[in-house]
């Protein structure tokens, strides 16, 4: 089932747009100064909204920098129920660049600056030209839709209260709480394929925690026992990780168990951890007050789409999808026999991928996290 575009589409064009830019183009970017002056706008107006206009120009430019963005959903953004999310969100974003104040115009322009410097620091000028050119943008265009996010991830941050902080964190701790841990993991299933009973995993599993125990160094003893391949290289070490990610078990030891002392040996449908917890962040430190405030701008923008967009629109184009030409017949007749059915798990197909498609809420853990017994749909290896 279809989910509501604007919820669906927002993780992938608005917030998510910002993160986007650190990991879906890192293998294709650079650094070019854009020397373009500014051009006389004069295509058509797409939409007017209170206080402004989006133009055609606008719109295609803005559509350009989310494939560029977003390479793996390109094709899909050509679709007309995309293209209308789109034409929502730079009203939107357009609107709330209007209200923002100069001080968080300030901090757009700097978190952008940001965002852009950290692809810079990963790919190569020859890189950036392909890639902008061939969505035919310009690092200005780049830096312009980013800016203008950022100023309203701004602007909205700062209509959160230290009041609504407190109220969600407390609401939702668990989903705040970091920790540095270390782990063993003896798996169910030996290197070879070969099933290992509960008895043998467990004894293995105390065999290296028994080592631990007798002075070893954790870390040695994972690089050397540890099934997790995810962070057996690492000396078992899962850095600063949210622990809502793991399985109940893993992440009930991440939260209790204390620090610095190694636990015994915790079950999980992976096998056996042997664990110790290096450090653990449970607190509203101001650091966590900032990732509640981003969380809870995120919602506010995503509120304002699907309330209030419509109350400052006044007029808008909508787009629509061409329907295909019946089967047999390149001017749309059907085909004899046909009587004009349309052929059947044809209808919605795009819009169906697409909804699978959709990516992840942001901040969910990768990098090998499973590895350590996240609560991923993907589970490999036992992990």
């Amino acid at each position: 089932m279809m989910q509501s575009s604007h919820k669906k589409w927002g993780k992938l064009a608005s917030l998510g747009a910002v993160a986007v830019l650190s990991f879906s183009v890192l293998a294709a970017c650079g650094d070019k100064a854009d020397n373009d002056t500014a051009k006389t706008d004069d295509s058509k107006v797409l939409a007017t909204y209170d206080g402004g206009t989006v133009t055609e120009d606008q719109f295609n430019t803005e559509l350009n920098v989310m494939k560029f963005l977003q390479p793996t959903y390109a094709s899909l953004m050509d679709s007309a129920e995309i293209k209308n999310y789109m034409l929502d969100q730079q009203i939107a974003y357009n609107y709330l660049e209007g209200k923002a104040t100069d001080e968080e115009k300030k901090k757009g322009a700097d978190m952008a600056t940001e965002q852009i410097d950290q692809l810079k620091a990963q790919v190569d000028q020859e890189q950036l030209d392909t890639m902008l050119t061939s969505q035919n943008i310009t690092e200005q265009d780049l830096t312009t839709y980013m800016t203008q996010v950022m100023t309203a991830v701004q602007y909205m941050s700062d209509q959160v209260t230290d009041e609504e902080v407190q109220k969600e964190y407390d609401a939702n701790k668990e989903a705040y709480i970091t920790a540095d841990v270390r782990h063993i993991l003896i798996n169910f299933t030996d290197a070879e394929g070969s099933k290992r009973t509960d008895a043998e995993t467990l004894k293995l599993a105390k065999e290296a925690k028994a080592r631990v125990d007798k002075g070893e160094d954790f870390a040695k003893v994972a690089e050397e026992l540890s099934e997790d391949p995810g962070s057996a290289s690492n000396g078992g070490l899962y850095a600063d990780a949210a622990v809502s990610q793991w399985v109940e078990a893993f992440k009930k030891a991440a939260m209790e168990q204390e620090v610095g002392v190694v636990g015994d040996p915790v079950k999980t449908e992976y096998g056996y951890h042997v664990i110790k917890v290096e450090k653990r962040n449970d607190t509203l430190t101001d650091e966590v007050k900032e990732s509640v405030r981003r969380n809870l701008a995120s919602t506010k923008l995503n509120d304002f789409m699907e309330k209030e967009l419509k109350g400052i629109t006044k007029s808008k184009e909508e787009f629509k999808d061409e329907e295909a030409p019946a089967a047999g017949d390149p001017n749309g007749a059907p085909a004899e026999g046909t009587d004009g059915t349309s052929i059947e798990g044809t209808d919605g197909a795009a819009t169906e991928g697409a909804d699978q498609g959709a990516p992840a809420d942001q901040g969910a853990a990768t990098d090998g996290s499973g590895d350590a017994g996240t609560t991923t749909d993907t589970k490999t290896d036992g992990k």
